[in-house]
């Protein structure tokens, strides 16, 4: 991983300019350990495109490869917009499965209070503008994110890969092959890993199998 493709979700600019600004310092400000880690890594900043249908937010995300986002807490132009930062986070979460995203804002207790992410995933605007430990965290917390994201659905293709010439075997076999790929639908490239064919058959046989156990339990009833 050479290059990470950020998004920036903010509708203010100015911020966005900042933000862009000091996302292509990188790891520079980092200690001269992390700093060697991380040398061959670059950011690519990409200003996101706002809807008013969330929908066609994610939809850029695909289209533009988008590795990472930073979101803008609460949107400053919520009275036009229909949601808040926070709601299109939470959207973008139950779209593609552990997708690394991050919120700027100036209201970290509300969020902790309402448990909306995990602290992880929280950094304060202010802070990250000016202090460079701060933004080395964040950077660090990308780069680290995007890693274990992207082996992750490395590591779901190549389990599957390994499961399908055992399909049929068992009905434990098919149903993981099958869990396995829709974990892959809901990643942000969205492709099935299987065949339609294979996966209808597998499908089918999942249904009969219930069906089966179904017929059982009546007859011992």
């Amino acid at each position: 991983m050479n290059k990470v493709r950020i998004g920036i979700i903010d509708d203010d600019k100015s911020k966005v300019t900042q933000i862009w600004t000091y996302l292509l310092y990188g790891m520079k400000d980092a200690s001269k350990q992390k700093a060697d880690r991380y040398a061959d890594v670059e950011f690519e900043v990409v200003e996101m495109e706002l809807s008013s249908n969330m929908s066609d937010v994610t939809a850029c995300i695909t289209e533009k490869e988008i590795d990472a986002l930073l979101i803008d807490y609460n949107l400053s132009s919520y009275e036009t917009l229909p949601y808040t930062g926070v709601q299109l986070a939470k959207y973008i979460q139950e779209e593609f499965l552990e997708f690394p995203l991050f919120i700027l804002t100036s209201y970290e207790d509300e969020l902790y209070e309402q448990e909306i992410f995990d602290a992880y995933q929280i950094f304060d605007f202010a802070r990250y503008l000016s202090e460079p430990l701060e933004r080395v965290e964040l950077h660090y917390k990308v780069i680290e994110q995007v890693t274990k994201h992207q082996k992750q659905i490395e590591s779901w293709k190549n389990e599957i890969e390994k499961l399908l010439p055992e399909k049929g075997r068992t009905s434990e076999i098919d149903a993981r092959i099958l869990e396995l790929d829709s974990k892959l639908e809901k990643s942000i490239n969205g492709h099935s890993a299987i065949p339609d064919n294979t996966k209808s058959s597998l499908e089918a046989n999942k249904i009969d199998d219930l069906i089966s156990r179904i017929d059982l339990l009546l007859k011992e009833e």
